[in-house]
């Protein structure tokens, strides 16, 4: 590596049989404009499908920017990762999976910027856009999210909502990780919790990462059942780590140990889980399925019940987010309401919400930490007014960069007097004036591109993207009761190229 001023930040870059993404994840890195020096340090774990010479050969192409950490044999996600870390020589952090990658090229320049106008925050992160194929097209969905723009001890503890392609950190809190997290699957999640031991988590409300979610992924291609028994013996190592957050690491834990029952019954995804929460602290989360929170309102704990139960009987299946489908999923759609031990108390004093669940549900779980009732779904809207949608995206014509339908959800049911739509329609030569909807010949509705979006934007940087999202609802009363309609891209020279099909049929036909 050619002489010159010590890095600012050092981007350690992790990889091992990422062959078919690695050169994305190293340009991303190659392509920051920043007014500082950076160096990428990448761990490369003796890949065997070609990793290793793509990055030997961006290592000699790039000696003034790269160096490879390339150990003789394999020494496993944890030691590549600390030979990486032990090699760098940066006051910042940066960190990159080799199957993810950047998409903002101010990315380090803007965490730095934030680092150093705010020196209480020992790390910063930012929200990323998540990619579920190899080709690298956003989703439409973004992740984490948030309001708040400082998060601390208690919120990283309870989740770890910061994803590996956003985190940047001073060097000190590399410098300060106990060696079990080297032998743990999720160092990430140490690395967050020990910064915020030293300071608020500083968040930056703007995707400039791609995640992506593929079968080949470290987390990703683990079931959720496998997951959360990882989380568990993660929080039982916490437990000796930080004796003076024990109430909080128990609390989290039995909250795993309710996901656990879920997934260990195989609730169907046509299901709806219901939180017992009377603390309000906890956000339901069961896998991607549909889940509400009991109670809102104290003394309202019944008739919210039966609300969530009637809304039930219309809900579409749900989306897993992690594991393959099996025939446990599929059943009948009911309510499964998860009390956690925790929560049996309150629930002891409500005699009249008990006496429901006695009543019309069945105990279908319980163990120490959680009782599963199951409740069948209540008669919900009139089906004569509520229509199925099912959205499905042709094969990217040749005149389009990229386009998604966002809303409806697959199979949504939804109120046939106003079915939301929204999306992104990007042209490659041609700039895209509008979406139309046609049924048939029929042109049933005009929706001119109305929005700017930020992560199209970072997805496509040598785009001129300018306005690229649309929003709108239509009344769908008047069709038939089976009817396939066609979404087209209007170009603003007159053009025009189907790109997605929507397929409604009355819940009634």
């Amino acid at each position: 590596m050619s002489g010159g001023p010590d890095p600012l930040v050092s981007v350690v870059l992790r990889t091992y049989g990422h062959a078919e993404f690695i050169a994305q994840a190293i340009e991303s890195v190659l392509i920051q404009r920043a007014p500082f020096p950076f160096e990428l340090v990448i761990g490369e774990d003796c890949s065997s499908d070609g990793t290793r010479e793509i990055v030997r050969g961006y290592a000699e192409r790039h000696p003034d920017v790269i160096r490879a950490v390339l150990p003789a044999e394999n020494i496993g996600h944890g030691q590549i990762l600390l030979r990486a870390i032990e090699a760098t020589r940066g006051r910042y952090l940066a960190y990159l999976d080799g199957d993810d990658y950047w998409t903002a090229p101010e990315k380090l320049r803007r965490q730095v910027k934030y680092l150093e106008a705010n020196p209480d925050c020992r790390s910063c992160f930012h929200d990323v856009s998540l990619v579920y194929d190899v080709a690298g097209m956003p989703s439409g969905s973004v992740s984490p999210g948030f309001a708040e723009a400082r998060l601390g001890l208690a919120d990283i503890l309870a989740e770890c909502f910061v994803p590996a392609p956003s985190m940047m950190f001073h060097k000190e809190v590399a410098e300060s990780l106990p060696a079990w997290s080297f032998e743990s699957a999720w160092i990430d999640w140490v690395i967050h919790i020990k910064a915020a031991e030293l300071g608020p988590l500083g968040y930056i409300p703007e995707p400039m990462a791609a995640y992506r979610v593929h079968d080949g992924g470290m987390f990703s291609a683990l079931d959720r059942t496998s997951q959360l028994e990882e989380d568990l013996r993660f929080y039982k190592r916490l437990l000796a780590e930080l004796p003076a957050q024990a109430e909080l690491i128990e609390r989290c834990m039995q909250y795993r140990r309710c996901q656990l029952a879920i997934e260990r019954l195989g609730v169907p995804f046509e299901a709806c889980v219901i939180l017992v929460d009377p603390r309000r602290e906890l956000r339901p989360y069961f896998n991607g399925r549909h889940t509400r929170n009991l109670p809102r309102r104290d003394g309202r704990e019944v008739t919210e019940l039966e609300t969530i139960r009637r809304a039930a009987a219309d809900l579409a299946p749900a989306v897993r987010d992690y594991g393959q489908a099996t025939d446990a999923d599929r059943g009948d759609a009911g309510c499964f309401v998860v009390v956690p031990a925790s929560a049996a108390d309150w629930l002891a004093g409500k005699p009249l919400l008990r006496e429901l669940l006695e009543a019309e549900g069945s105990s279908v779980w319980e163990d120490t930490s959680v009782t599963v009732h199951e409740l069948a779904p209540l008669s919900g809207r009139d089906p004569r007014a509520t229509r199925r949608v099912e959205v499905e995206m042709l094969p990217l014509p040749a005149e389009l960069r990229g386009a998604n339908f966002e809303a409806p959800a697959a199979a949504a049911s939804l109120p046939a007097h106003a079915i939301f739509l929204a999306g992104w329609v990007l042209g490659r030569e041609a700039a895209v004036d509008a979406v139309e909807l046609l049924d048939g010949e029929e042109l049933l509705l005009r929706v001119p591109l109305s929005q700017r979006r930020a992560d199209i934007e970072s997805a496509f940087p040598d785009a001129e993207v300018g306005l690229a999202g649309f929003r709108t609802a239509f009344n769908a009363l008047g069709l038939s009761q089976r009817a396939e309609l066609t979404a087209v891209a209007a170009f603003e020279d007159g053009g025009r190229v189907p790109f997605a099909q929507l397929r409604l049929w009355s819940e009634g036909g």
